[in-house]
Order: structure tokens, then sequence, then C-alpha cells
């Protein structure tokens, strides 16, 4: 079997300039805008605790000077004593600095999480359209931990790093001008190289993070599909799709690994064969009796922490900039507008509906309308269908009437009020829906039915339940409401998981109905039940069917039927049948035959399940 290449996409590149990265960073730091006292005071004793480490070299050169001068019992005790006493300060003020700086971190990081988590939900579909969820996952999960990272570890270390770089230099060049200048003059070409690398570093960072998000997608996809995934047995293309992602993933970590690597062994190398001629040159003057022993071993001290600050600088500095490409992707989700959802003072109820010459095109298809045009009214306790082929509109017009989306052009009326004026939570709040493709959440059955009203008691969850025909299955379980329904709902059946989405919208108890074919997977005996349950449901509310078998549409007031987003006939059953050219017509004898060409052969729905 050939091999199934998989298209590759591509990603705009994430190129920040000095201005764009102090951006960035700001950015991040904004989070810390309510523990900033707090940070700024743990920053400094930091600072001092690490400062503290610099005079480690300069009391080992005091101690071989006294070896030196033959005055080891005087000052041995002395130093090991300050020796001990500073490294008790330090321990115990790191733990300290350690500590405060990991709980103010986890509690900002947790901020950005729950911030940006808050944000995604609240985006339009338009958003969701056009992004992949593993890629949504990738910047909640991946892009914050790399944040959350950095901020825990690496800006402390950089700190640490930075002082023991300037104090190091400080106290070399008092130790001795005469060696201090050779490490002083290889210095800026090492940081215009570190430049250079870093440069490289951030670029090769931010595609490293996309082909993760792009590979974690391919995860997230197949395993939301996996029944597709058996049923086609497609198990090997998926593991080839993930499989050629992670191998582009792993090209380019380990691209990275090799830059570093070369930077952090061209620096070990320069700096510390530039010790090494330092070195043999101090030996030269300690034995012209023009520099202390103990003045060389200082400086030879501060010179591996001038060698080791530089060296770990490398690899810190391509940690900050993998985190600016973090921040420049949850960024750009931040700065999308979200929906507003929040409920008004005095929710209305609502019940007729009118939409008036809408016209629509979804985002990622602005060429081609979805709707073109569509008009129709919908009075308050009528029951309407929308009919028509696949892709013909019904499913784009119950979208647009949950406010989804806006219509580019025309106007949608709720009680003759037009769809701008009212909220979002206005309309929706007023609208229950069972979908065909039911979508579970993974807790129990209770979880999922309460899902209609949050504040339902567990005799409301058990009164829907009942109503749903869902009860008596539910109470087969050992669990009962308790059980578990697993990922998407894949421990129930197929009928189960609708009766479970019907009980859900019969808790919510919405003026307006939308069912999406909500008998499609049930048995002709649970149908039948469900159906009665929906009949006693639909009375006295406004209820719109989307109908994919004829046969459950009936009884409605008004068909309105479909055809390449435009509504060609609306009419009852009846009126429909009568045309003989009609195109509902024609859709009816498809699925049934010429039986139904007679308008007197329209039954009750109850008779024709039964």
């Amino acid at each position: 079997m050939a091999k199934r290449r998989q298209p590759r996409e591509e990603r705009p590149k994430v190129k920040l300039n000095f201005s764009q990265q102090k951006s960035e960073f700001l950015f991040i730091l904004s989070f810390y805008e309510k523990h900033r006292t707090k940070a700024i005071l743990v920053l400094i004793l930091m600072m001092a605790s690490n400062s503290l480490s610099l005079a480690f070299p300069g009391v080992i050169g005091r101690l071989l000077d006294s070896i030196q001068e033959k005055a080891v019992t005087d000052h041995v005790w002395q130093i090991v004593g300050f020796l001990m006493g500073l490294f008790a300060v330090q321990a115990v003020t790191n733990y300290f600095t350690s500590v405060s700086m990991a709980t103010i971190t986890e509690n900002v990081l947790a901020k950005l999480r729950t911030k940006l988590f808050h944000h995604i939900l609240h985006l339009p579909m338009s958003f969701f359209g056009e992004k992949r969820v593993g890629e949504l996952m990738s910047r909640v999960s991946s892009d914050v931990t790399q944040i959350q990272e950095t901020f825990t570890f690496t800006v402390m270390q950089m700190l640490r790093q930075g002082i023991f770089l300037v104090g190091g230099v400080t106290f070399i060049v008092i130790r001795s001008v005469r060696l201090t200048m050779p490490v002083l003059l290889t210095l800026p070409i090492l940081i215009v190289i570190a430049i250079v690398f870093g440069r490289r570093l951030r670029k090769l960072s931010t595609k490293i993070q996309d082909v993760l998000a792009g590979a974690t997608t391919i995860v997230e996809e197949t395993f939301q599909a996996i029944e597709s995934v058996k049923s086609y047995t497609n198990e090997n293309y998926e593991y080839e799709r993930y499989g050629s992602r992670i191998s582009e993933y792993v090209v380019l970590a380990v691209k990275g690994a090799r830059l570093r690597s070369i930077f952090f062994s061209f620096i070990m190398f320069a700096v510390f064969g530039g010790i090494a001629g330092v070195l043999s040159y101090g030996v030269f003057l300690v034995h012209n009796n023009e520099l202390k022993f103990g003045d060389l071993v200082s400086f030879i001290l501060y010179s591996f922490f001038v060698a080791s600050a530089l060296g770990t600088f490398a690899e810190l500095f391509g940690q900050i900039q993998r985190t600016l490409g973090a921040s420049v992707r949850v960024r750009e989700i931040l700065s999308e507008k979200p929906e507003n959802t929040e409920a008004s003072a005095h929710v209305r109820t609502l019940r007729n509906i009118r939409v008036d010459s809408v016209l629509f095109r979804y985002p990622g298809r602005p060429d081609i309308p979805a709707l073109d045009h569509v008009s129709m009214t919908i009075r308050e306790g009528e029951r309407v269908a929308f009919v028509g082929e696949s892709g013909a509109g019904k499913s784009t017009t119950a979208a647009l009437l949950q406010k989804f989306y806006e219509p580019d052009e025309g106007t949608i009326y709720y009680d003759n009020i037009p769809s701008f004026e009212l909220s979002l939570h206005d309309v929706r709040s007023n609208i229950g829906i069972v979908p065909q493709d039911i979508v579970l959440f993974g807790s129990t059955i209770e979880d999922n039915i309460r899902y209609g009203n949050v504040d339902a008691t567990a005799e409301q969850v058990w009164d829907a339940a009942r109503l749903a025909n869902a009860a008596d299955f539910i109470r087969q379980f050992p669990e009962k409401m308790q059980t578990l329904v697993g990922e998407r709902g894949v421990k129930l059946s197929g009928g189960q998981r609708q009766r479970i989405a019907i009980a859900r919208a019969i808790l919510k108890n919405p003026p307006i109905l939308i069912l999406d074919e909500a008998t499609s997977s049930l048995d002709s005996q649970s149908e039948y039940l469900i159906q009665e349950a929906l009949e006693n449901l639909m009375k006295g509310r406004t209820t719109i069917i989307i109908a994919h078998r004829l046969s459950t549409i009936r009884r409605c007031d008004t068909i309105f039927v479909f055809s390449q987003g435009k509504v060609i006939e609306q009419g009852s059953h009846d009126q429909l049948l009568s045309k003989s050219d009609s195109l509902y017509a024609r859709l009816c004898e498809l699925q049934f035959g010429k039986e139904l060409r007679s308008p007197a052969s329209a039954v009750p729905m109850s008779e024709a399940l039964s």
C-alpha cells in the first residue's frame, strides 16, 4: 500500500525585533502586577544572597595567603566560621526565595491559564471554525508550561548568572588589571556571537513549537474520531501522519540542540582556553613576586564564575527566546475579540422568529454563500421543519438562529426585536437543541443531564430522564445516575446518548426547541416512546425540526424546503405534496415511494411509527 503524504501546514513565522521582545516580556510581567511588591522583595533578597557567593574566591585567596605568611592558626578558624555562616545564610535565603518565587509564579500562571481558557470559551464560532482543537490545547498547555518553566527557573538563573558575570568581572579587575585585559577583550566578541546564535535559536524554537502543536492536533483529532479510524482501518495512516510530524519535530529539535551545543562548546573552549593562557601568565607574575599566590587563585575562581555565567547564558537565552515565541501564540489568542455572553439584568422570553432576507458566508469560505437571502416566519407555538439535501443551509440557519454567527446581510428578529439588539445570553437561554451528532462529556450521566440546568435538583434530573425515556436504562446501571459515560459518551449506545441529550433539553425547558433529527438513532419501540415525550414537550413551544427522515414531519405547521442556500418551497405536508413538480414531493417519493404522493395518505406520526 502506497504511503499517503500528509500535506504540510504552513504557519506564519514569528519574527521579533528587540521592541517586540520587550513588549512580549512586559506582557508576561503584567500578570505579576498583583504580586509586584512581594516579587521585587524576593528578587532583591535573592540577588543579595547570590552576591555573597562572590566573597568565596576572595576568602579562599586570603586563606592561601595565610599559609604563605605562616598565620594559619590565627585565621583558619575565623575563615572557616565565616564560610559556614555564609553558606548557612545562603541556604536559608535560597530556600525562602525559591519557594516564594515558585508560589508567586504558580499563582500567576494559574491566572494566565484560566484567563486564556475563559477567553477561548467566549470566542465566536468563526474562531473555532478556523482553529483546530489540538492547536488550542497546545496553546493552553504547552505554551503556558513553557512560560511557567522560564519564570520559575530561568529568570532566577539569569539574574544569578548576571550577578556572577558582573561581580566576577569587577573582582578580577580589582585583583589584577594586567590579567584582566585579555579576558575583557574577548567578552565583546563572545557577546556578539551570543546575539547571533540567540536569533537563530529563537526562530528555530518557534518552528519547533509549531510542529509540536501540529503533532498534538493529530493526536487530539485521531482520538476524537477513533471509531472512524478503526472502522476504516486507518490506524497505520494516522500512525504515519503522527510519525511524520514527530520526525519533523525531531529533526528541528536535534538541529536546535546542535546549535546550542556548538555555541556552548565554543564558549567553553574560548573562555577556558583564555583562562589557561591567563593562568600561565599569572604563574609568571607570581614567580616574579608581582602578584600574590592568593590573588592568583582568587582571580582564577572569579574567572570560572565569569566563564560559567557565559556558558549558562547560551541555554538560558535560548529558553527565554522559546518563551517569547510561546507568548506570541498566547497573545494572538487573547487579542481575538470575544463574545459578550453576560446575562442581562432581565432575561427576555422569546417565542417568535422572523428571518428577513439573510445572506451569510462562512468566514473560511467567503466566495460561497451558505444562505442566499433566506426569509421565513416562525410563530409562537408553531412546529416547523427544515428539509433539503445535505449542505442546503438547514444547519446553517439553525446556527444563525442561535447567534453562533452574524448575518452578512439581512436581519433576524425575535419577537420583532432585531437580533443585534439582544444579548447572546438572551437568545441562547431561550433555545434548547438536541443535535443529531450527540457529544457527551466524559463525566456521569447526572452531570450530562444537569448540563441543561446546572441548578436543577436530583428530582428534576430524574423527571427529565423519565420524560426522555432514559430512566429505565439508567436504573439498570449499578451506579445509576453516577455512571461514567466515558469520553464523548463512548460507554453508551447511540440511542442512549440521544435520550440523555433529550433529557438535557427537557431539563432546560426552553420556549424554542431545535431538534436535529432527534430520534434518528433509536429503535422503533424507543422512537415511539420518545416521540410521545417530544410531542408533550413541543406543546406550547416554538419548535424547529431539521429533518432527514420525512416521516417525522408530516404534522408540522410549515415545512421549509432548502436548496443551495435558498428556501425554494414552503407549506404544509399536504400543500407541498399536492404540487407534482415540487422538490418536497420528489424527496418523499424517493424515500417512501408513490404511496405518499397522495395527501390523503398523511397519517398522524404516532400511527406512522406504530
